[in-house]
């Protein structure tokens, strides 16, 4: 179909560097099977956006609300998470009349008052869609300006003494943890259907998996994590990832996200055993090899037999681990 990027950036007031991303974040799931593209939707950046959304909002409180317990921390994130909230939001962009495209029976005016409904899935779609495109720091800005500020702004105090350091640092840093272990997966895992992300999401973010994270941090980044916090504990991964944070932070705000990412990445992820497993996952749940090694691992078919071996070669590794 033909459309106009335009149409929508106009209303959100951000222009998309890829253009497909802002459409594809536009697609319900009953307008891809409509067109015969069902795995073109916008599912998976709406469990992406979930997460980033989740993500800026407890930014803000833990750098703004320093004065707040957690409970009261967590209370005024679920008001802002709230999906009348988010379905408010899209329709006072202007944008709930048109989009997103969908082949729904309701009208949108019935689906606009519905719990979970297309409206606030494409709100969460959309800010994953700019975190994709523009990057954490340009998503959160956009945020702030559309959704946290004018409900508190007005509300926040001058008394920046934080309470409960430990507490709160915990709060971001598990907030934090999902949102970069879900768009590493995003990025890493194409076409894979959040469901399946969420089994590889849960084989990173095990207790075990902590624990190896945890023993491979340098004592160079000890010293950082504990000139952030000395009491920061040495066995809560969200909160040694909290501390770098607020580290990367206090260099470049606009890059601190992206630079905590590439940090857990280098220096605790094995890459090779979060593929073998990923695939392992798949093939359980009866995805063809063919169709792995081809949209997941991204071989075309000229270069199938390469991609077989780098499967197989996958798949060894797992036998000699277990072995």
């Amino acid at each position: 179909m033909e459309w106009k990027s335009s149409s929508v950036e106009d209303k959100i007031g951000i222009n998309f560097k890829n253009s497909e991303l802002l459409f594809l974040c536009l697609i319900h799931p009953s307008y891809a099977q409509q067109i015969n593209e069902p795995e073109k939707d916008n599912e998976r950046l709406e469990y992406l956006g979930e997460t980033i959304l989740r993500l800026v909002i407890t930014d803000y409180l833990y750098q703004n609300c320093p004065y707040l317990a957690v409970s009261k921390l967590s209370a005024l994130r679920d008001k802002l998470e709230e999906g009348e909230r988010l379905t408010t939001l899209w329709f006072n962009l202007g944008l709930g009349e048109t989009f997103p495209f969908l082949a729904l029976k309701d009208e949108r005016y019935r689906l606009k008052i519905k719990r979970n409904n297309p409206f606030e899935k494409a709100l969460k779609a959309l800010v994953g869609a700019l975190e994709i495109d523009r990057g954490y720091s340009q998503t959160y800005n956009w945020l702030n300006k559309q959704l946290i500020a004018p409900l508190l702004e007005r509300h926040l105090k001058k008394n920046q003494e934080r309470v409960f350091p430990e507490k709160q640092l915990k709060f971001l840093g598990d907030a934090l943890y999902k949102a970069i272990v879900t768009d590493y997966l995003y990025r890493l895992l194409p076409y894979i259907n959040p469901p399946r992300l969420t089994k590889v999401y849960k084989t990173l973010v095990s207790s075990e998996k902590e624990s190896d994270y945890i023993s491979k941090i340098t004592s160079e980044d000890w010293q950082i994590i504990n000139n952030q916090n000395p009491k920061i504990p040495n066995n809560s991964f969200s909160c040694i990832l909290g501390a770098m944070y607020l580290y990367f932070s206090q260099e470049n705000s606009k890059t601190s996200f992206k630079k905590t990412g590439e940090w857990w990445i280098k220096n605790c992820v094995d890459e090779e055993e979060v593929w073998h497993d990923a695939i392992a996952i798949f093939l359980k749940d009866g995805i063809p090899q063919k169709w792995i090694i081809r949209q997941v691992m991204g071989y075309e078919s000229k270069d199938y037999n390469e991609g077989r071996e780098r499967f197989h070669e996958l798949m060894d590794l797992s036998s000699k681990n277990e072995g």
